[in-house]
């Protein structure tokens, strides 16, 4: 959380990647996988942007690895926002499920990931510091919370390229419980 508290700070209202998206702060950090296919100007900009903020990148890594080795070594990007606010909308470009993590003030039982499962059945999945799974290609938004009088930050990981995994189910049922709460303060073994 200080990790990101830091990134807000030197990142004050800043949504220049994702203008459509009603956030404070939004940035999304790719794998150096994921630039192969990118020019010479695109590759350096994002090997930059990674290199500056590569503290965020190596803990959310971390905490990934620790519920999902495998998916900790194939995401593609990393979303980082700030006090998210969404409409329901579908990830047409994620070539499978994706993981949520959200850390900060707001209070319990608000804004995790709202999902529509069917027609008729929406699911919140709590990711107040936890991951949870959720596949985005079925409807899903950020569910309402304090955004005047909280704070909210969130890291979505997310893969683009790779083997395309068949769609459903809307969520998923981690079998250990993660909670990270503090954890994702700045590591006392980082350089």
């Amino acid at each position: 959380l200080l990790e990101l508290k830091s990134w807000k700070d030197g990142w004050v209202n800043k949504n220049l990647e994702r203008t459509s998206i009603c956030a404070e702060n939004y940035m999304i950090l790719t794998s150096p996988s994921s630039w192969e296919p990118l020019g010479r100007k695109k590759r350096q900009k994002a090997e930059a942007k990674l290199k500056a903020h590569k503290k965020i990148w190596d803990l959310a890594q971390t905490a990934m690895a620790s519920v999902d080795e495998e998916f900790s070594n194939r995401y593609t990007a990393l979303a980082v926002t700030h006090n998210f606010q969404g409409s329901p909308h579908i990830d047409r470009q994620n070539v499978g499920p994706f993981y949520g993590l959200s850390l900060g003030d707001f209070c319990d039982g608000t804004g995790g990931i709202m999902v529509e499962c069917s027609a008729r059945v929406v699911a919140n999945v709590n990711t107040k510091n936890r991951l949870g799974r959720v596949d985005g290609r079925f409807p899903h938004w950020v569910a309402p919370y304090d955004v005047k009088n909280e704070e909210r930050f969130s890291l979505i990981f997310y893969q683009t390229m790779g083997e395309y995994q068949k769609v459903g189910p809307a969520i998923f049922d981690l079998t250990k419980e993660h909670v990270f709460g503090n954890s994702f303060d700045n590591d006392p073994n980082a350089e």
